[in-house]
This record gives structure tokens, C-alpha cells and sequence, in this order.
């Protein structure tokens, strides 16, 4: 039997393993895996994979369908209940081979909607298969903890992200844009630099989603602007377009040049062109991004070091402020941390009460409170970021 199992990095791989293999959440061994079960990473550069190696594989290797029997994801994997999360499930469900599954850990409702995890109903209503009273559903309940997905009346759905285009399209890119250019990348590098970019997008897109959602509700049109040269910032305002969790009109996204030229985005946009239309506007200064703005709803700095280098941080701040509109939130990402907490809580005070929110879990942290997680690992690095501020989103909303 072919089990896989999906870590957020190889340090999580024993918590993982044990979550599943002991007693404590599935007693009756009902989705227990086997023993020679091979692990995959995100970050792996392993792309050679054979599952009897030994090895650690690169979780985004391209996997024929119908070709695995169960895929675990570990406690420690960032699997949010968003677009993401939902088409990364859809995926999984392809390769499975008939009366397969994919098992993963499922929250109850309350601590699920903390973090904005998976909880049974959530995932009952993206991919229930039931026809009235009759037929199978795709989502069954194993154990307290444990979901499994299977094939049930119907094949799980289509679902609009980006997930949907690096996972089915993510290899050709990689292959098509090696071939395209001059420079001595390898399919290899360009292949695990393609992915890695996606997978940052992804964890970044979940919190800022969350954060969007926390402040203006599902159904509030809301425009949205990203500054910093990044070259996830482009995929990151599709992302949040293509939500049906938040209700994003239009997204402006600075990036670098070389992203602009590499057009990974755009193949990623025209994907979902019916969707997104003409909402997504990108360019490759964030002086012209910021000049393309009369006033908006949200304006989020990705990493704030990489915007407008020529500016100090506190210039750049107050002209972001400026363009936002009443009721609008600034968030900040202190991605690379190039300012200490401190001298960011001076910044950013001046405009108002700051918010943190994690960059782990999808959650505001707030002061001698905890954020639960299955993973014991991952509550360590909750607790730590909850104390020294470092690597959070900071929000400040401009009150009218």
C-alpha cells in the first residue's frame, strides 16, 4: 500500500508520524498508516522520488493520477480552510486511487474557526456528495481528531485559486520558462523556486484573507493594494480576488521586474480569467503603485524593507495611511524583520491601536492568551511569537 504523508518541514516529522500511529486519536486503527510511510516537505529538494529511497520528497512532485492509496497530512501542515486549502484537497482527491483516501486532522467548530482550520461541516459543505437522502458523502469521520476524504457519488469540485493552477500546471510552467530563458537555471532549480514561491503566496494570502475577513465581514466590497517588491505580491492579490470568504473588487500589486518579465502570475491570472477580469492591476515599482491609487480600502506591505528603498520606513508608512480610505487597515508584515518590534510598535502607534496577528496560524493574538493546535511544536513557536512580536502581521485600522 502507497501512504504518503505531508510535513510544514522535517522537523515535524516525528509529531506528525505519531499522531497518526498512537492510539490516543485513532483507536480502532481505522486509518493508521503503514510503516513504511515516505514523508514530503514543501522546501525538500529531493525531486528524484522513489518511495522505497528513504528520503524525504518534495511535496510538489507531479504524481500521476489514480496512483496512491492514502495521503496523510501531518498536524503540522498549513492546511487552511480558505480557496487554498479547499483546491489543494480537490487535487489530492485526483490521486488517489479508487477507495483511497486523503486523512487529515479536523478541528472542532470552535477551535477550527480560531485558526480558520478545517472543522467536519466546513469541509462537508465544499465537498458534500450526497443527493438528498441518498448516496454516500465524500467526508467521514474516523476518530475523534481524524477526517478521511473519499470518492463518493460524485468527484470532489472544481474550485478557483492558485492551488489549482501549480498543481496542475505548475511543471510545464517550470519547463516552459527554463526554456525561455538564457541563464544557467537548471529545471530542477526553476522548478523548486517556481513552487516555493506558490507556497509562500499561500500561507500569506490565508492570514491576510483572515484579517480581511475579521474587519470587513464576507460580503463588504473592499480594494486592496500590495507594496514590496516581492515576487509572491502578484499571487497573492489573485488569491484574495478569487476568495469567496472576502469580497476584494480590485487589487493593485507591486513586484519585481524579474517577476514581472518570468509571468508566472499571468499565466496564473488568465487561468481564472473569468473570474478576476480586469480587478488585477500589477506593476513593478511601488512608487508607481501607490501613484495608481486615489484611495483604497486595504493596503498591505509585504515585508517592509522591500518597498521604496530610496524612502525611510516611516515616510513610507504615512504616504500608504494617506491614501487609505476611512475605515481602511494598513498591515504590515514583518516578514524578514528588519525592524525591531519595538521600532515598529513606535511607527505604526502613531496612527492608532495595533493588532498582531500570527504568521503561523490564522489568528489574532492578543495579550496572556493562547492559540491551540494539535501540533505541541507549533503552540512552542505560538507562544514565542505572541511574546517576542516578531514575524507578525501588524494592523492598525484608520478610524473616520
Amino acid at each position: 500500500m502507497t501512504d504518503l504523508v505531508f510535513h510544514k518541514a522535517e522537523k515535524y516529522i516525528e509529531e506528525d508520524l505519531e499522531y497518526y500511529f498512537s492510539g490516543e486519536r485513532d483507536i480502532h486503527s481505522q486509518v493508521k498508516p503503514g510503516q513504511d510511510i515516505y514523508s514530503f516537505t514543501p522546501n525538500s529538494t529531493h525531486l528524484n522520488v522513489d518511495l522505497n529511497d528513504g528520503k524525504i520528497g518534495n511535496l510538489f512532485f507531479p504524481f500521476a493520477q489514480g496512483s496512491l492509496d492514502r495521503i496523510y497530512i501531518g498536524i503540522s501542515f498549513p492546511l487552511f480552510a480558505n480557496s487554498w486549502g479547499a483546491a489543494f484537497l480537490s487535487h489530492l482527491m485526483t490521486l488517489v486511487k479508487p477507495g483511497g483516501c486523503v486523512v487529515l486532522p479536523v478541528y472542532p467548530e470552535m477551535q477550527a474557526s480560531e485558526k480558520n482550520y478545517w472543522s467536519r461541516s466546513i469541509l462537508e459543505n465544499i465537498f458534500i456528495s450526497r443527493s438528498r437522502w441518498k448516496g454516500m458523502s465524500n467526508i467521514w469521520a474516523e476518530n475523534d481528531g481524524v477526517m478521511s476524504m473519499r470518492i463518493g457519488r460524485k468527484p470532489a469540485p472544481q474550485i478557483a485559486s492558485n492551488a489549482r493552477y501549480i498543481f496542475t500546471q505548475g511543471s510545464k510552467s517550470a519547463f516552459r520558462q527554463m526554456m525561455s530563458t538564457e541563464t544557467s537555471t537548471n529545471l530542477a532549480e526553476q522548478f523548486l523556486s517556481l513552487h516555493l514561491t506558490h507556497w509562500e503566496s499561500a500561507n500569506i494570502s490565508a492570514i491576510l484573507e483572515r484579517i480581511i475577513q475579521d474587519h470587513f465581514g464576507r460580503k463588504a466590497v473592499a480594494s486592496l493594494a500590495i507594496l514590496g517588491r516581492q515576487t509572491t505580491n502578484p499571487l497573492i492579490a489573485i488569491e484574495c480576488l478569487l476568495s469567496p470568504y472576502i469580497n476584494i473588487s480590485s487589487a493593485i500589486s507591486e513586484t519585481t521586474i524579474e517577476q514581472t518579465a518570468a509571468n508566472d502570475w499571468q499565466d496564473a491570472s488568465d487561468m481564472h480569467n473569468s473570474q478576476i477580469e480586469n480587478g488585477l492591476s500589477v506593476e513593478s515599482t511601488g512608487a508607481s503603485a501607490l501613484m495608481q491609487i486615489d484611495s483604497v480600502n486595504i493596503i498591505f506591505i509585504n515585508t517592509l524593507s522591500t518597498v521604496n528603498h530610496f524612502d525611510e520606513p516611516a515616510d513610507v508608512l504615512a504616504k500608504a495611511w494617506q491614501k487609505l480610505s476611512p475605515n481602511g487597515l494598513l498591515i504590515v508584515y514583518d516578514g524578514d524583520q528588519s525592524l525591531a518590534p519595538e521600532q515598529l510598535h513606535s511607527l505604526l502607534s502613531n496612527f492608532g491601536s495595533i493588532q498582531h496577528y500570527s504568521a503561523i496560524a490564522a489568528s489574532e493574538h492578543k495579550t496572556d492568551v493562547e492559540i491551540s493546535h494539535y501540533s505541541l511544536l507549533i503552540e512552542e513557536e505560538l507562544r514565542a511569537e505572541n511574546k517576542d512580536k516578531k514575524g507578525l502581521f501588524w494592523v492598525v485600522q484608520k478610524k473616520v
